[in-house]
């Protein structure tokens, strides 16, 4: 009889616990809606402002026109309305303002690839000014996160994710010349580098290299060496314990473990690869390590989110008001300008923070609590 007693109890509990996370996740839903642009005079319609602060402190002072943090919003939550973890409504009415943005960050040369920031207007580059002074013209080319994250998040179809890929292949570590920012370490291999520019440094990142292979197997497309060379990357990132010991030198414009391992999860858990999978209980214990490590609630639902995907039941937190949320310190993507620079140079840089721009986005860190939530709840409902 106790038994049953307190077999009532725990489902009571986690009944209560599962409408609990139903109401956050509806309100997070309605504020990521309330969120994206419908009639400003900075921001593209359909994108969700994002805001650059040169401190590692979420303010709104300067705001940033960039189809980033929007095409992230729009995968994410189009990943978990295939699932059938959120309501469609809601996600449906986002999508379809958000399919209006991608045109402005498109390549304007006719190739399907996507810049961070727009590629129809005149382009200031948002950081700093004295760059304006040395250089005139200040346009980074398109890069392969963008690309390959807009892709997904618009669903494009096999011929044209085919095509893309192809064109990726033209854009791999081969000239030495070219690979002076990379980590000695890693410079062996012909791997992807961040940007479609075929005389701008070649930079590596794992972050980058894990979205672009998700790309890859979402797609089910034949691998190349530049993708099995990404994916000894990865491999001797962890390996090496580069991702915990050096996790800017590793993934310049993420720069964090627990980011480092979000995007790791995110890939292994589209299509098992062998290579990684026998590393997945040293990187469930590294999250677990950093979750214990970290009082930032934000970091601790990423880790969470890492941890669910690869099958383990995550350690509990408490979830904060959403204005502590959104206007979190944790900045999930970083304008690192110092990346570019021969190593020697690059290390100066960075080790003293000179030209690292830290960029936040309201929106986003609704939908990572979003997919947080959704996870949880369909591990409590299973």
């Amino acid at each position: 009889m106790r038994k049953y007693f307190f077999f009532i109890f725990l489902l009571l509990i986690s009944l209560h616990s599962s409408a609990q996370d139903s109401a956050l996740m509806s309100e997070l839903m309605k504020r990521i809606a309330a969120h994206q642009v419908n009639n400003n005079s900075f921001f593209v319609n359909g994108i969700f402002p994002s805001y650059i602060s040169n401190q590692l402190h979420f303010s709104e002072r300067k705001k940033d026109n960039n189809i980033f943090f929007t095409a992230l919003i729009d995968y994410t939550l189009r990943n978990l309305r295939s699932k059938h973890l959120i309501n469609p409504t809601p996600y449906d009415s986002i999508h379809v303002q958000a399919s209006t943005a991608y045109t402005y960050f498109k390549n304007k040369k006719g190739r399907t690839t996507y810049n961070f920031w727009r590629t129809d207007s005149a382009y200031i580059f948002p950081y700093t000014n004295w760059i304006h002074k040395m250089k005139k013209n200040t346009a980074l080319p398109d890069d392969m996160d963008d690309t390959v994250l807009s892709l997904l998040a618009q669903n494009a179809d096999s011929a044209r994710a085919s095509a893309v890929h192809k064109e990726m292949q033209y854009y791999i570590n081969k000239n030495k010349e070219n690979a002076k920012a990379i980590n000695k370490n890693y410079r062996k291999y012909a791997a992807y580098s961040v940007w479609y520019g075929k005389d701008f440094p070649v930079v590596f990142d794992v972050c980058v290299l894990s979205n672009v292979l998700h790309f890859v197997q979402y797609y089910n497309l034949q691998w190349t060496a530049a993708d099995s060379a990404s994916l000894q990357i990865i491999i001797q990132s962890i390996t090496s314990g580069d991702y915990i010991k050096k996790p800017v030198s590793i993934s310049p414009y993420y720069g964090n473990t627990s980011i480092i391992l979000y995007h790791l999860s995110r890939l292994m858990s589209n299509k098992p690869i062998p290579q990684l999978e026998v590393l997945k209980i040293a990187l469930i214990t590294t999250a677990v390590r950093q979750f214990a490590q970290t009082n930032n609630p934000l970091e601790k639902a990423i880790l969470c989110t890492a941890i669910m995907r690869w099958g383990y039941v995550p350690p509990a937190f408490k979830i904060p008001n959403i204005d502590a949320i959104e206007q979190n310190d944790l900045p999930f993507f970083i304008g690192n300008i110092p990346s570019y620079f021969p190593l020697p140079i690059r290390k100066i840089f960075t080790r003293k923070g000179w030209g690292l721009f830290y960029h936040y986005c309201p929106a986003y860190n609704d939908a990572l609590f979003v997919e947080y939530l959704a996870l949880r709840r369909y591990l409590i409902a299973n």
